[in-house]
């Protein structure tokens, strides 16, 4: 089976001053330190242990199977804010685009049409549940805390919207025995999915709060588990250069240090754009502490070649840029020959449209190198569960192991707590 695969050479080639091997050593203890605290519930790294999770992965494909065999719901409406939703909203738009909802229901296979409601946002919130037949609604309630307002807010607001038998269609994923949604659930009688205590909201993608909703939309939990499975051998590899999370651990830690303090995610594929939405809370909230992180930027290829490019090769020179790369494209297209409406079209005729798009990351990554601006590339075989399951996981484990060479504990988050307090010292202040 084809691997996922990494190409340093436009990196190497330009942060010449680096040693990779000086680093070799720390990052292997770092990583050797994450797995054996995985079972320490005060170290926030559970997160390791859910591709093992074998019972979860069982439970959530049963609840699913029963679902869709009794036939009842039609939609599926999620209420998370951050790490509780953009994992599901990474998925499930990376693997069945962001026109799953268009397809009719023979086209889903009898999998749930969905929407996330992940902000207060009325207009966003009124337009949402004004359109689904709520009564054919399943809803997906997700706060590890059980009270976050983001979250609270909506579910009451369409608690009202739908009447009596509200809780009668709710799942709720939240903490055990703890919280207001698991006293809910007790009264309710509602089905609820457990949040480990030691997997954090922007680690949790792997938990019930990624995989139910994505199984909902017929991911596929088999392939993504299989791909975990993989990721996790992959991360122990004690080869520098064969071990992804630790070579993108390592270009994110010498650009930072070498004054390169924005991280550019870009991948080549629309289908990914909600990924680097979950990326990029994931490095934030884990690196950026203590006055130090780099700063986590989203570009689409090949549509910010027609708007970011600019800045990227001719800016400021204070960017790490990582391309993300779809080696074998689903469903390819080929284009035709029109050559007879105008002789330019020549040049198109018979190529794959993905083999275009990736003829144009090629030269975006040339044009960068000779204007010596650091680049990688990572390639997936093809966008599918077994491969994006194994890149999240990566990107996970490197993003723990970049925090830990900065000195930083990168499973809190201070700064949004802060945040969360203000906000509910106003509202007991001023309670309309």
């Amino acid at each position: 089976m084809s691997k996922i695969k990494t190409d340093l050479t436009n990196y190497l080639g330009i942060e010449k001053n680096i040693d990779f091997k000086s680093q070799q050593n720390n990052v292997f203890n770092i990583i050797s330190n994450l797995y054996s605290s995985k079972s320490n519930p005060q170290a926030m790294t559970g997160w390791l242990n859910l591709p093992h999770d074998s019972g979860m992965f069982q439970e959530i494909d049963n609840f699913v199977s029963k679902v869709k065999s009794a036939d009842q719901y039609q939609h599926l409406l999620v209420f998370g804010i951050g790490g509780s939703s953009l994992g599901a909203q990474a998925l499930i738009e990376s693997l069945k685009t962001n026109l799953w909802n268009r397809l009719s229901a023979t086209k889903r296979k009898g999998y749930l049409t969905v929407d996330f409601i992940d902000n207060l946002d009325p207009v966003m919130i009124r337009t949402i549940l004004s359109r689904l037949k709520l009564n054919k609604t399943l809803f997906v309630v997700i706060s590890k805390a059980g009270c976050t307002i983001e979250t609270i807010i909506p579910m009451l607001i369409a608690k009202e919207w739908t009447g009596e038998n509200f809780y009668k269609q709710c799942v709720f994923i939240t903490s055990k025995d703890k919280g207001v949604l698991s006293e809910l659930s007790q009264k309710h009688s509602v089905p609820v999915f457990p949040i480990p205590e030691n997997v954090g909201g922007r680690y949790s993608v792997f938990s019930p709060v990624g995989l139910l909703p994505a199984a909902l939309c017929g991911v596929d939990l088999n392939e993504i588990k299989a791909g975990l499975i993989e990721a996790d051998s992959l991360c122990h590899l004690q080869d520098i250069r064969a071990n992804i999370a630790a070579s993108i651990a390592l270009c994110a830690y010498f650009s930072y240090m070498a004054s390169r303090n924005i991280f550019v995610l870009m991948p080549y594929s629309t289908c990914m754009r909600r990924f680097v939405d979950w990326f990029i809370q994931l490095w934030a909230e884990s690196t950026g502490k203590n006055q130090k992180g780099s700063t986590p930027l989203s570009a689409i290829g090949a549509t910010d070649q027609h708007s970011q490019l600019q800045l990227f090769n001719e800016g400021p020179n204070d960017k790490l840029i990582s391309f993300i790369k779809i080696y074998k494209h689903k469903r390819d297209l080929t284009v035709p020959d029109f050559s007879g409406d105008n002789q330019n079209f020549r040049a198109y005729a018979g190529h794959k449209v993905g083999q275009i798009l990736n003829i144009e990351m090629d030269a975006t990554r040339r044009a960068l190198t000779e204007n010596k601006r650091p680049n990688f590339t990572v390639t997936l075989p093809e966008l599918n569960e077994f491969y994006i399951s194994q890149l999240m996981y990566i990107l996970e484990v490197a993003t723990a192991i970049t925090g830990n060479m900065l000195g930083i504990n990168p499973f809190d988050q201070p700064g949004v707590e802060l945040a969360k307090r203000y906000t509910k010292e106003a509202l007991n202040l001023n309670p309309h």
